[in-house]
């Protein structure tokens, strides 16, 4: 037997998510100033003066900017350290976050690895926060200009991929409206998004519900029917922007239980129906800046009861 996941972690299955990957591509340049007040900007913690600086440890906070010249805006800073590694020659490992300053990016960072060495090369990117969060890729840095032994310039070329999650929809349950008999009826893995369609049985009241939606991952799923056979079958299909605004309708007694006897929907486009008989007590889901996705109700051989989802139009198509 698997065992029980903690209190404190929680689990999300990705496999329904539609997680994309964007491209990021900077060409920056990176300014190393190893001496001269008040410019420099890297200090040593400790200095073994071996051959190479082998053993050394040295912090940063490299200047980064948006041009080669020291006049450009700087856009970002390369915290971290980087620590002499070569025996035979001189190589630095080195590990920093690109910290971005700019209004642009502004928190968002970069972490990397890598070594350093007089020549050019490249330094892994590992991970990501902000905009780029879970990012990989490289940062290839090219030697622009040796500062006479106080620093260089570094052309940086940035070449990376994150994920992109889709945001949550938010989903709001409204009602129910009619009695209390029946069986219970819901959504119950995917969250809906967006209706598509809705087919309702009817005679002298709403027999059953049948209908479709697309989910937070795009993906179309269908319900239903939820109740029994109707005398009726009538199918609303909605275009693509057509959001449904109201659900209203009417509950009465039959064969001795509250059931729901009509239904009528009303869109940015058009109103339809009423389906069904509209006797009995009125009810009316009118909604401001929400629209509709989809529906929960207790039914048997009829509905008895219907309650909807709502979420923020921006957040349909």
């Amino acid at each position: 037997m698997a065992a029980k996941d903690p209190s404190y972690l929680e689990t999300t299955t990705l496999l329904s998510q539609e997680i994309q990957q964007k491209e990021l591509r900077f060409k920056l340049y990176l300014f190393q100033h190893t001496q001269g007040e008040p410019n420099r900007n890297e200090r040593a913690v400790s200095s073994l003066h071996a051959p190479h600086e082998f053993g050394s440890i040295v912090v940063h906070d490299w200047t980064i900017r948006d041009g080669p010249n020291l006049q450009d805006k700087i856009v970002a800073r390369a915290q971290g350290l980087h620590l002499g590694a070569g025996m035979n020659e001189t190589n630095w490992f080195t590990s920093f976050n690109i910290i971005f300053t700019d209004e642009r990016f502004k928190g968002s960072t970069l972490q990397v690895l890598g070594t350093t060495s007089i020549r050019d090369g490249e330094w892994a990117i590992t991970g990501g926060t902000g905009e780029f969060a879970f990012a990989q890729g490289v940062a290839t840095h090219i030697k622009s200009k040796e500062r006479g032994g106080a620093g260089r310039d570094w052309e940086l070329r940035i070449r990376a991929t994150c994920l992109t999650f889709p945001k949550p929809v938010l989903v709001t349950k409204i009602g129910p409206w009619g009695g209390h008999g029946g069986k219970e009826f819901d959504i119950r893995e995917s969250v809906p998004q967006h209706l598509e369609s809705v087919t309702i049985r009817s005679g002298v009241a709403i027999d059953s519900i049948v209908f479709s939606y697309i989910d937070q991952a795009g993906k179309k799923q269908t319900l239903g029917p939820w109740g029994g056979d109707g005398e009726l079958t009538d199918t609303i299909t909605f275009a693509p922007l057509e959001i449904v605004k109201e659900v209203s309708g009417t509950s009465g007694t039959f064969g001795g239980d509250t059931v729901v006897t009509s239904l009528t929907f009303v869109t940015n486009v058009r109103t339809y129906g009423p389906f069904g008989k509209p006797n009995g007590t009125a009810f009316s889901v009118p909604l401001t800046d929400t629209n509709i996705v989809g529906f929960f109700v207790r039914a048997g051989r009829l509905v008895n009861a219907i309650g909807v989802y709502a979420c923020p139009s921006v957040q349909n198509y």
